[in-house]
């Protein structure tokens, strides 16, 4: 069956390539216009605009390489079955999902793929667009809406913010771990506030405490009404920052955080930190997740406008799974539930829903 295996892949192969095409373009055209103002106020080199559209496409064919492939598995099924083509192939004693398992190979090779490029590249390349967004762009702290939840690494410490509110430059509720050279997690620092004064960040009620390789607290700790906090970024800059950390950081550096955290009583902390660990296994194989959720409909869809069926249905199915991955993560941040099965609820449900529906279609 290598000709047919062939022949679909082919076909959802170049549909895949087109239509992730279409929304990279269809994506740089929407944020250059969003950007327009600071662009004409700034008036970078085309060269400079070049670097920073090259530096994004990393996380461009991140954010659309799901649906792409979602409306293109759609879009080749509903050819097939249009034209009766799926009929001729059952008819041969084929099973549905010998027929899907083309297309099913070709979601976890793009899915591995993307997970080798999120890991290897994504980092560096997300590092070059906010400096350049940081030397060309200058963002409006009056304008810029404030943040919860904020996670980021500075020098030596690892910040976890409740709250960063860009127009007053201040930090709420913030919690800072300080490492040795080791990773090795050697103090806890809490604070109520750090507000950015005179050109450095002052932390107000900061209590200081001494740990262990262990993570148990040893000594009296330290209560300061006002302390000068070693962070260098500036307020405008850790608008550009926000969430770096735990959204473009490598697994690896993700897993080495969260076992330096393990030592410590940090379970909120730590919580988001497992959370964002699943995600970034979770993200790069949602293709794999979506496709199969979706060849139960894709097999069924006989329409003669194939095109706009696909992509209609594309983008519901797109929607309810991100809905229920959003829904399934902030339940997990709010310890509804286990941290590790929030980041897994969506893709569960797809496969469930994907195989089940393979089974019972006759």
């Amino acid at each position: 069956m290598r000709i047919l295996d062939k022949y679909i892949l082919k076909r959802v192969a170049r549909s895949y390539l087109f239509i992730l095409l279409t929304f990279i373009g269809l994506y740089f055209i929407v944020d250059i216009f969003t950007n327009l103002s600071d662009i004409l106020k700034t008036a970078p080199s085309a060269g400079v605009l070049l670097q920073y559209y090259f530096y994004s496409l990393p996380l461009i064919i991140l954010r659309v390489s799901p649906l792409s492939l979602l409306i293109s598995t759609l879009y080749t099924f509903g050819e097939l079955n249009k034209n009766n083509e799926v009929i001729s192939i059952r008819s041969s004693g084929l099973s549905l999902i010998r027929i899907a398992a083309p297309i099913i190979f070709f979601a976890l090779f793009v899915s591995t793929a993307l997970f080798f490029l999120q890991e290897k590249s994504l980092m560096v390349s997300q590092k070059k667009v906010e400096d350049i967004k940081s030397k060309f762009i200058k963002e409006n702290l009056s304008s810029a809406a404030e943040e919860k939840n904020l996670a980021f690494t500075s020098n030596n410490m690892i910040f976890f913010v409740g709250k960063f509110l860009p127009k007053s430059k201040t930090l709420e509720n913030v919690k800072i771990f300080k490492q040795d050279e080791n990773r090795n997690i050697i103090q806890q620092v809490l604070c109520k506030s750090i507000i950015y004064e005179y050109g450095f960040w002052i932390g107000k009620n900061v209590v200081v405490y001494d740990l262990n390789k262990d993570g148990t607290i040893t000594g009296i700790p330290s209560n300061w009404e006002t302390r000068k906090i070693d962070l260098q970024e500036k307020p405008n800059e850790l608008i550009f920052k926000k969430s770096m950390f735990s959204q473009f950081s490598s697994l690896e550096a993700l897993g080495k955080e969260i076992e330096s955290l393990k030592k410590i009583n940090t379970k909120e902390s730590l919580a988001n930190l497992i959370i964002d660990y699943n995600q970034k296994i979770t993200e790069p194989f949602s293709h794999l997740f979506l496709v199969i959720g979706v060849l139960p409909i894709a097999l069924e869809i006989k329409k003669r406008k194939v095109a706009l069926s696909s992509l209609g249905v594309g983008f519901i199915f797109g929607f309810i799974y991100y809905a229920i991955s959003s829904f399934s993560v902030a339940l997990g941040k709010s310890g509804l539930i286990l941290p590790f099965f929030s980041a897994w609820l969506g893709p569960l449900f797809f496969l469930t829903v994907g195989i089940t529906g393979l089974l019972l279609i006759r």
